[in-house]
């Protein structure tokens, strides 16, 4: 990527993005300004200060204002200079841009403008434009789109049995079925609107609308499809994709046109008219995905586009597209920013996209392509890896498929079965070695840069191209596919021969902790800024700013330092923490050893008890403390060393697992045991002739220091692990007498605080035998009514901001026996509401966890709604019974509960079955008698809680105080 002056590259960008969306730079209907505004009178509200860009709406008052940034200029000052020359024109829109990236505000709501729920990133119409003058969010998606586009999934699951019944195998071949008739849905839908808009089509609306296919009989629209409607869209756009339908019975195929035919999956106000194509695609694929494929979230795949900065004339390449994800965008970016003519528009049809899929995805591809605007031609079915490219391409963006295996290895450069060493190899051959600028943005497991069978490709990666930088993206991006850690590589002048005196010395290492939406399978949006925005503003990596880079959270990694270290590319491996203490600090490999547990197969296991006993993670309390509540029993041939059993002074030390929230959990073992450390598991054993055993593990246990240190050392994809990195963390090392004394204050604040701990954990209300009173169930509606909670839709940000309390699990933590809700987390407004099957329920209502995590009970203290987890009770008759005695009576019930779930995916309550639990209802009084003595019991807990505050106060400032006061 260039780094170009803005009166030249990026202005003439700039020009040609806002030309392409109908802004007029000249002539009667001018109403775009460069570096002033329009009037005299509006310029001396300036003070003679020029804004780059003023653009106008019809009524001829301001509407936009666009800061271009200069060289050294970060893009947050410019933004705020463009707020200033907006505000004083009183223009609602601001853009900062360097060309490539935008930044948006809205000067009235004086926050960044929404556009379909995400922040806007892009320049604009002027007609969509004129919509925010009223209000900072716009949605270009009608509500009545978006409920088809759910309703579109529904009825693929309708779909699919009827395919099923007419003989149609799982998967691709339903899947594929279904694409070809929505397919036929949606292309009528673009090219209708194509007509409406005056554009030029060169559709056969006669022969192939919608329309018109519904008008022939169903029993002979199958082959009036397969012979004159395919017949038609291949010649069309010069294909084979449309292969005849599957289908054999046409009364199938009328019934799901039937269900297809009142939707509208297309806007007029949407800039994207492929847009519900992919929708469907993702919403109803599976999660789980033999070859490694992922839909790559939208808002990394323009990200990586952005980077790569792709332009009209260059070749982009993706050897693994799956649906098209990084063609179609890199397709609309490189029409948004070129100039429009029929040369260009030659060029970016049949010469400009290209992209490879190993599975019949490949046809489907090509429809989204055509729906996206065309650039089909040159998708191809075919495995990649099999079909090195020899120097064709300009620019590779790839999401590759991770931990394959592959017998194609020998026809690459570094001989491997490893398919990710491969992967790589094949997007570096497939750049034109004579490209100016050829460059690559590629999405790795994480595992990449650290495995060390994979040195010699990290080598050869930075012997043939200028490492540019790697993204470190959060764990949990790719969910729910995939919990895969990974990062994006970008490099450019790849595949070239590199000049020692030309290489650079370093690379740029960034550490993405928040992608701007949740890190679980429901990947909600927040409403926090994305560290992906710093990455992009600073994408060009001016030496200039460097210092503001540093300040933003990049990293500079030194190359002699990487070759020196087995090629490993992880930035944080070579992050250095400052350490300011009283006492010395040491490296842990100077006062202790790691030694790692058992690596035993699983066939190795017995159910019998024998010698050779290996204790899991599960045996660490949260105290630290080591309890034996579960042994795993290895067959006597098993051969295990005598260093890995559990001695006097060790501390075990978790090794392995799927969250770095349990890796480095520690117990001290204060007696020689016949027990070894188990497969995930290690043993810290430490030197006594310079530290205090039981000194080291407090501090492993209670220093928070060291927690960060572990997360950013544990490496793994999926799993992560402590290896030796360990033993470069620091440890302040006081004299062996000072070790003592801590060890014995601390020694003593910790037993009381497990002391406590244990007390709390050990009670449980028991409600007193009660006599043969009244027994009724929970269905009886004379009593209770049983309601259940609701789903709202959770992206509509419009239902977030209101007064009524909306009740998740969050909201009645573990720890709490049962709890008083006086409030809640999220707020709903009365709209929001409406739109989910809850109700507002009363306070004293007893709501109960029904799914995933059950019996979690809380009460009702404040009008209330809950969320679809909960089974919530209203009592009909409050001078009968008491919601804290129903509580109680249900509290008890637990383990019953627990029972009456079922469930595949997730265990779940049903409402019935929920009817039938049953709870005795002895008199009000007596109730009342039996809270009362309950209360009086927590009350005399209660003072334990403030006793763990107290002294886990202690011991941090303790842990504390070994650095630096």
């Amino acid at each position: 990527m260039n780094t170009t002056s803005l009166e030249v590259d990026t202005r003439n960008m700039i020009n040609r993005t806002l030309e392409n969306l109908g802004w007029i730079f000249s002539g009667e209907k001018q109403n775009v300004f460069c570096e002033r505004p329009r009037l005299t009178e509006e310029q001396k509200k300036l003070n003679g200060k020029r804004p780059d860009y003023v653009l106008y709406s019809k009524k001829r008052e301001p509407l936009i204002v666009i800061e271009a940034k200069r060289k050294g200029v970060r893009l947050d000052k410019a933004l705020e200079q463009g707020i200033g020359y907006a505000r004083n024109l009183q223009a609602p829109l601001v853009f900062a841009t360097d060309g490539v990236f935008c930044k948006a505000f809205h000067t009235v709501a004086n926050r960044p403008p929404l556009l379909n729920g995400e922040e806007l990133d892009e320049f604009i119409r002027e007609a969509l434009a004129l919509r925010y003058l009223t209000t900072c969010e716009v949605n270009t998606i009608s509500p009545q789109v978006q409920y088809d586009r759910k309703e579109l999934i529904r009825i693929f699951d309708d779909a699919n049995n009827m395919l099923r019944g007419d003989g149609l195998r799982a998967g691709s071949e339903r899947f594929g079925e279904f694409a070809n008739i929505l397919f036929l849905k949606l292309i009528s839908e673009n090219e209708h609107l194509k007509k409406e808009n005056g554009m030029q089509s060169n559709f056969d609306t006669a022969s192939c609308s919608w329309e018109n296919i519904k008008k022939i009989s169903a029993s002979a629209r199958i082959a009036y499809i397969n012979n004159i409607v395919f017949g038609h869209l291949n010649t069309l756009y010069g294909t084979q994709i449309f292969s005849s339908l599957q289908i054999h019975d046409g009364d199938i195929l009328d019934e799901i046109m039937k269900e297809l035919d009142p939707l509208t999956l297309t806007d007029v106000d949407s800039d994207v008219k492929g847009d519900a194509f992919e929708y469907f695609l993702k919403a109803s694929s599976s999660t789980k995905n033999d070859l490694g494929e992922y839909f790559t979230p939208r808002h990394i795949v323009k990200t990586m586009v952005r980077l790569a900065n792709p332009q009209i004339g260059e070749k982009v390449y993706d050897p693994f597209c799956g649906t098209g994800g990084f063609l179609i965008e890199s397709f609309r970016y490189i029409n948004n920013n070129m100039a429009q003519t029929p040369n260009t528009q030659k060029i970016l049809r049949e010469h400009t996209i290209y992209g490879n899929e190993i599975t019949d995805t490949a046809r489907i591809t090509k429809m989204n392509m055509i729906l996206a605007g065309d650039g089909h031609s040159n998708i191809e079915k075919r495995d990649s890896l099999a079909h090195p490219v020899d120097g064709k391409y300009d620019v590779v963006l790839a999401n590759m498929p991770y931990s394959q295996r592959t017998k194609y290895g020998d026809l690459y450069d570094i001989s491997s079965a490893n398919g990710d060493s491969i992967c790589v190899q094949h997007c570096m051959k497939a750049i034109n070695s004579a490209s100016e600028n050829g460059r690559m943005a590629i999405i790795v497991p994480e595992g990449f840069l650290f495995r060390k069978d994979l040195a010699r490709t990290r080598e050869y990666l930075l012997e043939r191209c200028q490492l540019q930088s790697i993204i470190s993206l959060p764990q949990g991006v790719f969910l729910p596919y995939t919990g895969v850690k990974t990062d994006i590589i970008y490099a450019t002048k790849v595949n070239h021969k590199i000049r020692s005196s030309d290489k650079r010395k370093d690379f740029w290492y960034f550490d993405v902790k928040n992608d701007g939406y949740t890190l679980d399978n429901h990947r909600r949006k927040m409403d926090v800024p994305s560290d992906l925005t710093k990455y992009e503003e600073y994408r060009k990596m001016d030496r200039d700013q460097w210092e503001d880079m540093l300040e933003a959270g990049f990293e500079i990694i030194p190359l002699d330092k990487v070759c020196e270290n087995s090629f490993i590319l992880a930035g944080n491996r070579y992050r250095t923490v400052k350490m300011d203490s009283r006492y010395e600090t040491v490296p842990f490999s100077s006062i202790a050893t790691l030694i790692r547990g058992v690596n035993y197969q699983k066939n190795s296991q017995t159910t019998y008890r024998t010698d050779k006993i290996v204790l899991p993670a599960d045996n660490i309390t949260l105290q630290g403390e080591l309890s034996v509540v579960k042994e795993i029993y290895l067959d006597e041939a098993t051969e295990i060393s005598g260093e890995k059993r559990l001695k006097k002074d060790d501390i075990f030390i978790c090794m392995s697992s799927g969250s770095k929230e349990h890796i480095g959990k520690v117990a001290y073992v204060s007696q020689d045991t016949n027990y070894y450390a188990g497969g995930f598991m290690g043993i810290i054993r430490v030197n006594p002739q310079k530290c205090i055993a039981k000194y080291l593990y407090f501090y492993l246990l209670m220093s928070e220091r060291f927690r960060e240190e572990i997360k950013r050392l544990t490496q793994g994809a999926n799993i992560n692990n402590i290896s030796s990195t360990i033993n470069s963390i620091m440890i302040p090392v006081p004299s062996v007498e000072r070790q003592q004394e801590i060890v014995e204050e601390l020694s003593g604040y910790h037993s009381i605080v497990c002391h406590a701990k244990g007390l709390i954990s050990s009670y449980k209300p028991v409600l007193p035998y009660i006599k043969e009173y009244e027994t009724i169930s929970l269905g009886n509606n004379d009593w209770f009514t049983i309601q259940s909670g609701g789903t709202p839709d959770s992206k509509n940000a419009e239902y977030w901001n209101g007064d009524i309390n909306w009740i998740t699990l969050a909201d009645l933590p573990p720890e709490e026996y049962i709890t008083e809700i006086k409030g809640s987390i999220r707020k709903i407004t009365q709209e929001g509401l409406s739109h989910s099957s809850a109700k507002l329920l009363p306070a004293g209502t007893v709501v109960v966890s029904s799914r995933a995590t059950i019996g979690r009970i809380g009460i009702a203290r404040v009008p209330l709604a809950t969320n679809q987890g909960f089974k919530n009770i209203i009592i009909k008759q409050p001078d009968k019974v008491l919601p804290e005695f129903l509580a109680l009576s249900l509290r008890e019930k637990t383990e019953e509960i627990e029972q009456m779930a079922s469930g595949a995916t997730f265990k779940e309550i049903s409402k019935s079955n929920f009817e039938k639990i049953e709870v005795k209802v002895p008199p009000v009084e007596e109730q009342k008698r039996i809270v009362d003595t309950i209360e009086k019991e927590q009350k005399m807990i209660q003072p334990l809680h403030l006793m763990i505050e107290s002294f886990s106060a202690k011991i941090k400032q303790k842990i504390t105080e070994l650095w630096s006061d």
